[in-house]
């Protein structure tokens, strides 16, 4: 099976194009993995000097092959059982890419300009079911990386051991931290340190943490948003006692985004419409306008992180 292919330049070994054959929700929860090992395979481009390069990397195979007529390098990552089949396949790729010199020479990086190159791709890759079933990159993530670290070489004794104080801090800082924004900004830190430890298993914990933080951040922001609408609907139509009630469970689910202190505050404005007829006119004009600010006042939280 062919599990990922990447075009980089040749000169400036910048990405041109990729498409990894995994399922979207897989390359979405892995995505540090996929990161990992695109850098991998780019770092692989600029040392090879031949046309054609073949490197092992645990039970799969990587493919390189220079195309000097686009100035680029084809990069097939593929299954130990299916290298003959894909090394029959390469001339084909490099065909299609030959007949978009163009969009590799001259490439003015609109994605637009890929989806037919694209879709011509898929259906040749397609047209040879042999290498549509197997195995995953997946299941082998820390084989994988263990391989790709192998070939890097040993880290130096004060390396190790400034990485693994840093690492020691930001466990810390991701224990004591609230906020979600900056509990998974840590955890990519986590990831990034593992990655250059070359801990697997920390890696893929990291990783993992990260995914579940950033399925919460998602989830909680989706969740604010219908609450916000709500306020400035029922505030729109003078129902106020609907305002209360989404504003309250909009503070609700704002913990763990901004300072406790904010929350408190617009509780406060939300108590205060139950109470309009204890407060004078002017404060409460005070009260409508404050609410009707909340939506620019947390948009700076909410466009954080992922």
């Amino acid at each position: 099976m062919i599990q990922a292919l990447y075009i980089f330049q040749s000169n400036t070994k910048d990405l041109v194009y990729n498409k990894s054959f995994q399922s979207d929700e897989k390359l979405e929860m892995f995505d540090s993995f996929f990161s990992a090992l695109q850098t991998f395979v780019s770092e692989l481009t600029e040392s090879s000097s031949e046309s054609l390069s073949t490197i092992e990397l645990g039970e799969y195979f990587v493919l390189i092959t220079r195309i000097q007529e686009t100035v680029s390098d084809l990069v097939i990552i593929t299954d130990k059982d299916d290298i003959k089949e894909v090394q029959k396949l390469i001339p084909k790729i490099n065909a299609i890419i030959i007949n978009h010199q163009d969009l590799f020479l001259n490439w003015d990086r609109k994605p637009e300009k890929l989806e037919i190159f694209d879709l011509k791709i898929i259906k040749l890759i397609l047209s040879d079911k042999k290498l549509l079933a197997g195995s995953s990159l997946i299941t082998d993530q820390s084989t994988i990386l263990k391989s790709i670290w192998e070939q890097k070489g040993s880290l130096s004794e004060q390396l190790r051991e400034d990485l693994l104080r840093e690492r020691d801090e930001s466990i810390l800082n991701y224990s004591v931290e609230a906020n979600f924004i900056k509990k998974y900004e840590i955890s990519r830190t986590l990831i990034e340190i593992s990655e250059k430890l070359r801990d697997d298993e920390k890696f893929i914990e990291y990783q993992t943490e990260a995914k579940s933080l950033k399925d919460e951040i998602k989830d909680r922001k989706l969740r604010l948003k219908y609450y916000l609408d709500k306020v400035k609907e029922s505030l729109q139509y003078s129902k106020y006692a609907e305002t209360y009630s989404y504003l309250y469970s909009f503070c609700l689910k704002l913990e763990n985004f901004v300072d406790p202190q904010l929350i408190s505050h617009y509780k406060t404005l939300a108590k205060a419409l139950l109470n309009k007829n204890k407060i004078s006119k002017d404060e409460f004009k005070q009260v409508i306008k404050d609410i009707s600010m909340i939506e620019q006042e947390t948009n700076e939280y909410l466009l954080l992180g992922t």
